[in-house]
């Protein structure tokens, strides 16, 4: 047994680790009351936070939706490790409550080893808590024993009740493919979330009440989660062929009339079930309708076919067709060239004329509008505001310079000389997509100046846009290409230069960019404190790479735009200032690639193995940029 003099010279040596771990939160109840305190676990009903040393659990339905949404996030965190799949974190709480987020390594019969922080730290087990001690024995299979804790030290505050642990979704029959499911890690740990496809070796699910999507390897569910994983992407697969087949009965349908100012109406729509709504059509497609919901005009709903009664499938499918007739049979549409003598770089088929002029692949959705620009690297994104009036339809194009997102095949001229960085030219597109407004799923695939062949990959649709490619390349290739895909928040003053900063605070007023580091807490980047300040302020490997970000406040109206990979295991995404400018309102990167490209493309070396680094050109589906958009509340 640990003596008592050797127990508080742990408790001493252990206490600045505690203490450092500390990530304040704030939860704020119902009345508009908040406390700062430490996340320590949530089970779904409820949430156990650690304030001012001590462990209380609170019940979810008492806190605010931002502080419910937060400890959502927070659970998730733990249970599939940060968003992307690094290794569960754990709670640790030592015997004066102290409670630190770490890894779980090993543990004997004294000491329990984890990682924090990327430091592998052994901890007596005298030293924490019971319930810390029994994680340990779990973690560990169960197979070293546990010593009971010093005789001197003060007990943990113990609940009274404890609330009922949510039970992972088990098949037993027919599962809702549409609901929201308990999905169990193989740590025991079990969150909700909504199935959306099983890829592979990876599940994709939707988190935070559909705000977010994550890719889960299949690993690192429980066997329960896991078929019931295999049991929806069966049913989805059926439901898919399903709605094809109806789809080809609906072009016979009879519709009642309609006319074009019904188009930018709010109509009364019946679900098959009987119940009503009042929301306006913004698209229709062989998986749903998308509707938007007079009580909630910010965020676009799809719903299945199915989920209509006969009635509301008619007058869906009568917009649709009106839709379609008033399209211009013949836009005019430039085609297709290759690089040649008069062109450097490949163009794709485009629109010649209107607001999509050079755009080949369009959404005009109600909360965005989104368009695949001609060069075949650039992805434009517009917000919109709401329509001020119930027959003003979707509403505007909010009048900012849009965000983009770019694929960036680069490579040095002068290897370890930055300023010789140069983006490499698209010279052919093989089978080169024709102009679309409809096509959700868009697929570029040809060959670089280089003779390099590249895949481009994006889904763009009314929930959100994903993004991921790969560059295959001679490995002899003398200047080798780093691949990565970026998210631009341009200068949305392009006359700043001419403009007083009394001016300028006005229009740029409370944006801030919000970051998720992998090795801090949650900060937030004021667009109007200068670059400079920015960077003594959030220097070093705490702030980069980060985990998501996020972009509030003036310049983005009521929009939230959250730019979040997938996966980041092995990745590296990271925020920066753009190429110029004093303030982060003139130009912010987030930039996501593999960690070998990263560090190729910021190393100095001149002579570098390039074979060592495989992974330079190739961002995988399961670790795709995501970019989903609300205005206000969602």
């Amino acid at each position: 047994m640990t003596s008592k003099p050797l127990l508080l010279t742990l408790l001493a040596l252990l206490a600045p680790l505690f203490a450092r771990a500390q990530t304040l939160h704030p939860w704020t109840d119902l009345q508009g009351r908040t406390l700062q305190a430490t996340f320590v676990k949530s089970d779904g009903t409820t949430v156990t936070i650690n304030w001012n040393g001590q462990v209380v659990p609170i019940p979810l339905a008492t806190l605010s939706p931002a502080s419910q949404e937060l400890a959502k996030k927070l659970a998730a965190e733990a249970a599939f490790g940060s968003v992307g799949g690094a290794p569960a974190l754990h709670p640790w709480t030592d015997l004066q409550g102290r409670t630190l987020q770490a890894k779980f390594i090993k543990a004997d019969a004294t000491t329990v080893t984890i990682e924090w922080q990327g430091q592998v730290i052994p901890l007596p087990l005298a030293t924490l808590s019971p319930a810390s001690q029994a994680l340990a024995q779990k973690l560990s299979g169960g197979s070293a024993p546990v010593p009971p804790p010093a005789p001197s030290a003060p007990a943990v505050p113990q609940t009274p009740t404890k609330p009922q642990e949510p039970k992972p979704t088990i098949v037993t029959g027919e599962v809702a493919l549409e609901a929201e499911h308990n999905w169990e890690a193989t740590t025991g740990v079990v969150i909700k979330a909504k199935f959306v496809s099983l890829e592979g070796e990876d599940v994709n699910l939707l988190m935070y009440g559909g705000r977010a999507e994550q890719s889960v390897p299949l690993s690192r569910l429980s066997k329960t989660s896991q078929e019931l994983a295999k049991k929806l992407q069966a049913d989805l697969n059926q439901q898919t062929q399903l709605r094809t087949q109806e789809a080809a009965k609906r072009k016979k349908m009879e519709v009642p009339a309609v006319v074009e100012a019904d188009i930018a109406r709010y109509h009364k729509w019946q679900s098959s079930d009987g119940n009503e709504i009042e929301a306006m059509y913004v698209d229709a497609k062989d998986s749903g309708v998308t509707l938007l919901m007079k009580n909630n005009p910010n965020k676009p709903y799809e719903l299945g076919w199915e989920r209509l009664s006969p009635e509301s499938q008619a007058l869906a499918e009568g917009i649709r067709r009106l839709k379609e007739e008033l399209t211009p049979a013949n836009p005019v549409i430039a085609p297709y060239a290759p690089a040649g003598e008069k062109r450097k770089a490949a163009i794709l088929p485009r629109y010649t004329q209107g607001k999509w002029k050079n755009y080949n692949t369009v959404l005009e959705s109600a909360v965005y509008d989104v368009a695949l620009h001609s060069n075949g690297h650039t992805v434009h994104i517009w917000l919109k505001d709401a329509a001020e009036s119930e027959d003003a339809g979707l509403g505007e194009r909010a009048k900012r310079v849009p965000l983009s997102v770019n694929f960036r095949p680069i490579y040095y001229t002068r290897p370890g000389e930055h300023n010789s960085r140069v983006h490499r030219r698209i010279k052919t597109f093989d089978d080169a997509p024709f102009v679309s407004n409809e096509r959700e799923t868009t697929v570029l695939a040809g060959t670089l100046e280089n003779d390099a062949t590249f895949e481009y990959h994006m889904e763009i649709n009314h929930r959100g846009l994903s993004f991921w490619g790969e560059i295959e390349e001679d490995r002899k290739e003398e200047f080798p290409t780093f691949f990565s895909i970026a998210f631009y928040s341009p200068n949305f003053i392009p006359n700043v230069t001419n403009m007083a900063l009394k001016d300028i605070e006005p229009i740029v007023g409370d944006g801030s960019l919000y970051i998720d580091p992998m090795e801090s807490k949650r900060a937030k980047i004021p667009m109007m404190m200068k670059w400079d300040d920015v960077m003594k302020k959030f220097a070093g490997a705490e702030w980069n790479p980060i985990k998501s970000a996020e972009f509030m406040g003036k310049p983005f109206g009521s929009h939230k735009i959250r730019v979040t990979p997938a996966n980041t295991r092995d990745m590296y995404y990271r925020w920066s200032k753009g190429y110029s400018g004093i303030y982060p309102f003139q130009a912010i990167h987030l930039v996501h690639s593999t960690e070998d490209s990263w560090y190729l493309r910021h190393s100095r070396e001149k002579d570098i193995d390039y074979s060592k680094y495989k992974d330079r050109g190739e961002i995988p589906k399961n670790k795709r940029l995501n970019v989903n958009i609300i205005r206000g509340r969602g």
